[in-house]
């Protein structure tokens, strides 16, 4: 299928159906980890959620551009400079050792850790999914990308929670056995 191809009403209204949604989906994100970071009392989770929500909010431009270029019939935009964005810090846990000495205090973090972890997984596997729809190639490779910053995102937070959460249910004299 060539770029023209996005251009036809079928697989225009899917595109734009597909990116409204993709909107969405960053729009929640950036304003849950704005929360989280405004909530969060530890610096380091402060810092973590922020970046999170700057990087949900990159996303959110980069589609709302590329919505507006569907529903324009304007070319699709291959070239996207915040994908070339490098995390140097996706390997690292994000919260600082300071959070783990006062795990018992951190519920709003952790909570948010948690909830932040099913929001990276589904919009992963969300634009996945996309990635395989009949669209040009370059429509599927922003997904493709998407889909790895997302999973990124995931496994950092994935990481972080695995690190912490026994030591916070221990902290908190919280088991599930008991």
């Amino acid at each position: 299928m060539d770029a023209k191809a996005v251009r036809c009403p079928m697989h225009q209204q899917q595109l734009t159906d597909i990116l409204l949604q993709a909107l969405g989906i960053e729009r929640d994100g950036y304003h849950f980890y704005r929360l989280a970071s405004e909530r969060s009392e530890d610096p380091g989770a402060r810092d973590t959620f922020a970046g999170l929500a700057e990087d949900e909010r990159m996303h959110f431009d980069t589609l709302q551009q590329q919505y507006r270029n569907a529903i324009e019939g304007a070319p699709w935009q291959s070239e996207i400079a915040w994908m070339r964005k490098a995390n140097e810090n996706d390997s690292a846990p994000p919260f600082g050792t300071r959070f783990h000495d006062r795990l018992q205090k951190q519920h709003v973090s952790m909570s948010a850790l948690s909830i932040g972890i099913l929001l990276e997984k589904n919009s992963s596997l969300f634009y996945q999914e996309q990635s395989k729809q009949p669209f040009p190639e370059e429509v599927r490779e922003l997904f493709r990308q998407l889909a790895e910053w997302e999973d990124r995102h995931y496994q950092t937070l994935l990481r972080q929670d695995e690190a912490l959460r026994d030591d916070y249910w221990q902290a908190n004299r919280f088991s599930p056995l008991d």
